[in-house]
């Protein structure tokens, strides 16, 4: 495995995590997985990064970690668009260098969790030049009238309008394949984010996949020893949703 990093601006850089091609086949080319990590916009959470990055390493993935613009890097100002063209640039970095860093175009997917969940799904919603295969939502913010935040002064910017960060409305039958996860007692991003967004998926007939569990607190990422603060984050039942996603990419990977 080797690691890379590249500055998009001033406030966002991306670090490439590249497998080394064991494959005897010449211009073998393995799919790719761009990881938005959550933290409220505030900052880049540690345990949806690393931890992630090495879950899908070892599933055969090319793996980018998004170190997007957030409030902790000393910006003052609405920068929340400004993150979809950060996405945007990752997807153009790895149409430039696709072959280099023997990747597939065709076959790159976008997981975010919470925060990283809305910028995830926001850039999927869009019309961009490059677009995912699939989307991975972990407990997503889909709106910020869903019970995140619990009020805008969260922001050290001004909102002018607050619709235009409702994720679930943009939802057309262009939106790509979506797997989405979410445990039913999260207290800090409701339920009713991924609940409401699988009912847009369905009313445009977007193919999608969604899993819901009993109990889990909020940033539990792969609810095992390599991602828990605490005990309370360590749910084996949980942790059963990286292998549910991993089989829905591999299907994605086929269609």
């Amino acid at each position: 495995m080797n690691k890379s990093t590249f500055s998009l601006n001033d406030t966002a850089w991306v670090d490439f995590y590249q497998l080394q091609n064991p494959r005897p086949e010449e211009n073998y080319t393995f799919p790719a997985i761009i990881i938005c990590p959550g933290g409220g916009y505030q900052h880049i959470s540690n345990r949806e990064s690393d931890p992630l990055t090495l879950a899908f390493l070892a599933q055969g993935y090319q793996v980018f970690i998004l170190n997007y613009t957030v409030m902790n890097k000393g910006t003052d100002y609405n920068f929340l668009s400004q993150n979809i063209t950060e996405v945007q640039a990752v997807f153009a970095l790895i149409n430039q260098h696709h072959e280099q860093w023997q990747i597939n175009p065709e076959h790159v997917f976008l997981l975010g969790c919470s925060a990283g969940g809305h910028l995830a799904a926001w850039y999927g919603n869009s019309e961009q030049i490059y677009r995912p295969k699939g989307v991975i939502l972990c407990y997503p913010v889909t709106s910020f009238t869903f019970g995140w935040p619990s009020d805008l002064s969260h922001f050290n910017f001004e909102i002018e309008n607050i619709s235009e960060y409702n994720i679930s409305e943009k939802v057309t039958s262009a939106t790509p394949p979506t797997f989405i996860w979410h445990t039913a007692d999260d207290a800090s991003v409701p339920i009713y984010n991924s609940l409401k967004y699988c009912d847009r998926l369905s009313k445009h007939q977007v193919p999608f996949e969604a899993h819901f569990f009993e109990a889990g607190p909020h940033g539990i990422s792969l609810a095992n020893r390599t991602t828990a603060p605490s005990d309370d984050y360590c749910l084996e039942s949980v942790h059963r949703w990286l292998s549910w996603a991993s089989d829905w990419l591999e299907r994605q990977i086929k269609n």
